[in-house]
């Protein structure tokens, strides 16, 4: 199936590298649009271009008939619904989705939560009992159900995964004391799978690299790496070169702090055995 996320990504990764040295105004002027519209058309979390500015944009560039009609290819792929739309959730999330569904590589840091692909249902339904958001019986029902359809996906493509998690997300009672024991079996299970590291940073190892930046993704693509980091006010993803490099170095200090993966499922039976 044709994920519109990437075709919207790499349509806009496209337009970027045909802008070259060109200032949006300039661009703007030449196909009679406003600059901000040429910046929007390059951001891949906004608002694709009408079909027709974008046919003006790409004879401005005096792009070859062959490459008009592979961008024109992605812009179709765009517009395609995602399944996830079926569930009403938002766009940016529904971007996040789009871009997980085609990851060849997945790397989560969390710190206060057990990570949305490990979560049972049970404990994500809990999670967002107690969010700040308010919703209706009717939105967390579809968020609950894109998140399992995201696991499954995950589990039957199998991409190599690793999640780092502090010892805090194990030790809170989510969903009461009963349930966490449900979830931490769960991740015991989940993280003897061959595709999957799954890493604790103890308590003992006296913090963590990301103490001052918080939970992030690293989704790895056939030709891109995005990092995803999602907070109260918004989600932010970023795909510079200088951003992934800052949290490629980021993961590989926070695996240095965390046990290995024997270690780990020590830990996690050892806080289940406590509850």
């Amino acid at each position: 199936m044709a994920n519109p996320t990437i075709g919207h990504w790499q349509l806009a990764y496209e337009l970027r590298k045909l802008r070259g040295s060109r200032t949006l105004e300039t661009v703007g002027r030449g196909i009679e649009v406003a600059p901000t519209s040429v910046g929007r058309w390059e951001d891949p979390t906004r608002t694709l271009p009408r079909l027709r500015d974008l046919k003006a944009l790409l004879a401005y560039y005096e792009v070859s008939s062959e490459q008009v009609e592979r961008l024109l290819g992605l812009y179709t792929q765009a517009k395609k619904r995602g399944w996830w739309q079926s569930y009403g959730v938002g766009k940016r999330y529904g971007t996040y989705i789009g871009l997980e569904a085609a990851a060849t590589r997945l790397e989560f840091f969390e710190s206060e939560l057990i990570p949305g692909l490990f979560q049972t249902e049970e404990y994500a339904r809990a999670v967002f009992d107690k969010s700040a958001h308010s919703r209706s019986p009717d939105e967390v029902d579809g968020l609950i159900r894109a998140r399992l359809d995201r696991q499954s996906l995950w589990r039957e493509r199998a991409p190599e995964t690793w999640a780092i998690v502090a010892e805090s997300s194990l030790r809170h009672h989510i969903g009461g004391a009963p349930g966490m024991k449900r979830q931490l079996k769960h991740l015991i299970e989940l993280s003897e799978e061959p595709n999957i590291e799954f890493l604790i940073i103890p308590f003992s190892s006296g913090g963590h690299a990301a103490l001052e930046r918080g939970s992030f993704v690293l989704l790895h693509l056939e030709h891109i790496t995005v990092v995803y980091t999602e907070g109260v006010a918004n989600n932010l993803f970023e795909d510079r070169p200088e951003d992934i490099e800052d949290h490629r170095k980021m993961m590989d200090r926070l695996r240095a702090d965390a046990l290995s993966p024997d270690q780990s499922r020590q830990i996690i039976r050892a806080v289940a055995q406590e509850m």
